[in-house]
This record gives C-alpha cells, structure tokens and sequence, in this order.
C-alpha cells in the first residue's frame, strides 16, 4: 500500500455514542452507529472493546467489508493470531475462509462447541467473522456464556475448581489420528494434519477477564483433554459435568447472515464465512472472552 493511499483512508468514528442493543439476558448485543469499512480512531475502538467486554459477543449488521475492511477492524481491536492447521487465503494470511459447498460430504468443520485455539500457549481473546454466503435455512452460530456459566455453580463447586488446571491440545481435530485426518471426503477448506497438534498446553481451568473482573470457566470439549492431577474416571466425569453445565446455562443462536462479529469462538453449514486472526466455528459454540 502506498503512502498516498493511506492518507486517503477515512477514520471511522461513531457518528453519536455507540449505539448497543444487548440480549435480554446481557448477554450478546447489537452495535450500530459506526461503518467499519474505515480504520477505527482511538475513542470508537475503546467503546467497542468495552461493549465487547460488558456482552461477550457483539454483533454489527449490514456492514458489507472486504478482505482489507476486515484486516483493518481486526487490529484495531488487537494483534492478529496464527492458527498453524488451516491454511489461510493466499493473499490474506491473517484471514481464514469457514467454506462448505451445499453437496460437501467431510465433516462439518467446527461442528462441535470449542474454544478457539485454547491449545494455544497464549489463546486469542477473541474471533472476528464476517458472513458472507449464508443458506437460506440454517446457517446461525450458537454461543455459550462462560461467565454465566460459572456464576450458576454453587460456592462448594466454584471452590473445588478454582485453582486447578486443565490440559489442551488439538490432536482430536488436526492431529495424524485425528477426526479430520480419518475423513477421506473431499473438502473445500485445507486443513494442515500435523504431529505438531499433539501436543499439550496448560492453562487454569477458570479465567478471570481482564478488563470485567469476572471469571469463566475455560475447558471445551474439543480441545481439553484432561484435568491436570485426576485419574481418568474423575476426568471423565468432571468435564462431562462442566460441559453439560455450560450448554445449560446461556446458550443461544446468533444469526450471522451478512453481519460481522467480533467474538470469542462457534458452527453451520453451506457457507462462506470470512474471519481474521482470532479464532472461531459453526452453528453450535461456546463464545466469551476468556482473557
């Protein structure tokens, strides 16, 4: 990009305050007020990250980007993250396309609730997706809310689990013996199968927002294995019991049908869906700011 070109870009800038329209429950809202076509000046991204924060999942409608639209509203919220087992488009590194075609047989890519990329030493705080073709029938994203999730459990639970920690990995997904690596169907998206995806990463079974104070349980069931220091019985028991937990307590659908959502992870079907470098799925998934 020339410097000539970057002096013509326009700031985007809330034409009043931002205008959100939350969930009855509070969580997951509707942000109007600003056109992200436009790098975001200081003030409209610091509202964005609040509201974000306050809701988990916020969700700006008729908003038509383009792939630099998209690079450019993505760090303006933050750095952008690398997923090392799915190849990224050619010219857009930072961004990733969730495609199926409507006779695709493979396996539906994120069709199980997760956490982006929690095998991560250091996890994204979040996901950007950019809906581009949805079907007609279908084609939602569900997310679950940790923090609810968490304020639900009893004291004496809430006890028994602060302090402990749980063991991510993506060998279930990307690994040589994986989900994705048995399906022999031909697949639009190209997911790198590696050796690299067996191994394991430690983070603390509950997570505390930085910028909230409020704390979340922070386990999925694609990409936690274990609980460090239980015998597999217990392990088994615990996470079914957490993950059961969490699909109880705050799931819901979030139409993405030609919006852009800034969150934190989700599932569909017959879609294009364009992302940038924080972490995501379709139409089932648990979505939250965990850091």
């Amino acid at each position: 990009m020339t410097n000539k070109s970057k002096k013509a870009k326009k700031t985007a800038s809330l034409k009043g305050p931002l205008r959100v329209e939350a969930h009855d429950s509070g969580f997951s809202a509707i942000a109007r007020g600003i056109d992200l076509r436009s790098p975001l000046d200081a003030s409209s991204a610091k509202a964005i990250r609040e509201a974000w924060a306050r809701h988990g999942v916020l969700v700006f409608p008729e908003q038509e980007l383009n792939h630099e639209n998209l690079e450019d509203f993505t760090q303006g919220l933050g750095e952008f993250g690398l997923d090392p087992f799915i190849e990224a488009m050619a010219e857009h590194p930072h961004i990733l396309e969730v495609r199926r075609e409507a006779d695709e047989k493979a396996t539906n890519f994120g069709a199980a609730w997760h956490s982006d990329w929690s095998f991560q030493t250091c996890p994204p705080s979040g996901t950007i997706l950019h809906s581009k073709v949805v079907p007609p029938v279908g084609g939602d994203t569900l997310y679950a809310d940790g923090h609810r999730a968490w304020d639900a459990l009893s004291p004496t639970m809430q006890s028994m689990l602060e302090g402990l920690r749980a063991i991510h990995s993506a060998a279930f997904a990307y690994g040589p013996r994986g989900v994705l690596a048995k399906d022999a169907n031909v697949r639009t998206m190209k997911i790198v199968v590696s050796e690299e995806a067996e191994k394991t990463q430690i983070h603390p079974l509950v997570r505390t927002h930085p910028m909230t104070g409020r704390k979340t349980l922070f386990v999925n069931p694609v990409y936690t294995v274990a609980i460090e220091g239980l015998h597999p019985e217990e392990n088994f028991t615990l996470l079914k019991f957490l993950y059961d937990h969490i699909d109880i307590n705050g799931k819901r659908i979030c139409s993405c049908s030609g919006t852009t959502v800034p969150r934190c992870i989700s599932p569909r079907a017959a879609t294009t869906d364009i992302f940038a470098s924080c972490t995501e799925r379709p139409s089932q998934e648990i979505d939250r700011l965990d850091r």
